[in-house]
């Protein structure tokens, strides 16, 4: 299960993924859709296998693709954000409350959702 942290650099710095990697983030998303909630390699063949023609361009059958997403999507935004963080550790800030220390919910947030501290400018 991916930790807050790797959730936080997943979804705010994506734009530092490959392209391979966002096309694994698109099929296992759109395995996610159409399986309810599951993304494991069997969920992935029956999404596959059960798309409509409209919906077939969702998901891949690239192998590399295929083998980035084939432990599913926890382990994928793991692997990922942990690539991110280790190759781009200077382009990545965390947003920390000032008063309590807890990463907040956004690159730019002023309020903490933990603590309630308020740090925005006062007018």
């Amino acid at each position: 299960m991916p930790t807050e942290s790797e959730w936080y650099v997943f979804n705010y710095y994506r734009h530092l993924a490959t392209k391979q990697e966002n096309l694994a983030y698109q099929h296992l998303v759109s395995t996610f859709k159409a399986t309810h909630g599951r993304t494991d390699s069997a969920s992935q063949m029956e999404a596959r296998r059960n798309a409509s023609p409209a919906r077939r361009d969702w998901f891949t059958s690239d192998p590399e693709i295929l083998r980035l997403a084939s432990e599913g999507l926890d382990v994928f935004v793991e692997r990922v954000a942990q690539r991110i963080l280790a190759e781009h550790r200077n382009e990545i800030t965390f947003n920390n409350c000032p008063k309590c220390g807890a990463l907040t919910r956004t690159p730019k947030a002023k309020q903490c959702r933990f603590c309630g501290f308020d740090w925005h400018p006062i007018w």
